[in-house]
C-alpha cells in the first residue's frame, strides 16, 4: 500500500464519522472518497425544496451548494490527513475540523436535476489546509467554484493518571 491509500478501517470509520451524518442524508447527498486527498460529493436528484436560487423554481439553491462544497472540500482533506504514515495510529472518528474561510464563486445558474461537488486539497499540514472544488452539472459543465480554509483539530493525550 503506498502512503497516499487509505487503510479499509479507516474508509469505514470516515464513513461512520463524515459521510453518513443526518444531514447528508437528508439533503439526499452521497459521498465518495475518490483518493486520499479527493472527494465528490453528490446530489443525484434535486427536490422542490432545494430549488429556489435566484428566485427560480428549476436553479439549485446556493445554500444546497454551499454545504455540498463544504462537504466535498471538507471530507477531500480529512481524507488526506488520515492517509499521513504519522497519523496511522489515530482513532479516524476522533479527527475534528472546522472551517475557517469557504469561498464561493457562482459560475452559471446551477439547472438540472443533478449535481456533484469535487473538492481537492491544495495544501495540508497538521493544523491547517487549503482545498478548492467546482460543482457540475448533468452534462459536467462548471456552475460554481470554491476555495477554502479548515482548522484541524487532533485529539489529545489523555492525561496521565493522578495517584
Amino acid at each position: 500500500m503506498s502512503d497516499n491509500q487509505l487503510p479499509q478501517h479507516v474508509i469505514d470509520a470516515f464513513w461512520q464519522r463524515w459521510g453518513n451524518n443526518a444531514f447528508m442524508r437528508a439533503q439526499g447527498l452521497e459521498l465518495d472518497i475518490v483518493e486520499a486527498g479527493e472527494a465528490v460529493v453528490r446530489l443525484p436528484q434535486v427536490t422542490a425544496a432545494q430549488r429556489g436560487g435566484g428566485g427560480s423554481d428549476t436553479v439549485l439553491n446556493g445554500g444546497v451548494i454551499a454545504y455540498m462544497f463544504d462537504g466535498a472540500l471538507g471530507c477531500a482533506i480529512a481524507s488526506s490527513l488520515l492517509a499521513r504514515p504519522d497519523i496511522r495510529g489515530v482513532d479516524p472518528r476522533s479527527l475534528r475540523q472546522s472551517t475557517i474561510n469557504l469561498d464561493i464563486t457562482y459560475v452559471d445558474a446551477a439547472s438540472g436535476d443533478h449535481f456533484e461537488a469535487r473538492g481537492k486539497v491544495v495544501r495540508a499540514s497538521r493544523n491547517i489546509a487549503f482545498a478548492e472544488g467546482e460543482l457540475l452539472d448533468a452534462q459536467g459543465r462548471t456552475c460554481a467554484t470554491a476555495k477554502g480554509i479548515w482548522r484541524i483539530f487532533w485529539p489529545r493525550e489523555p492525561a496521565p493518571a493522578q495517584p
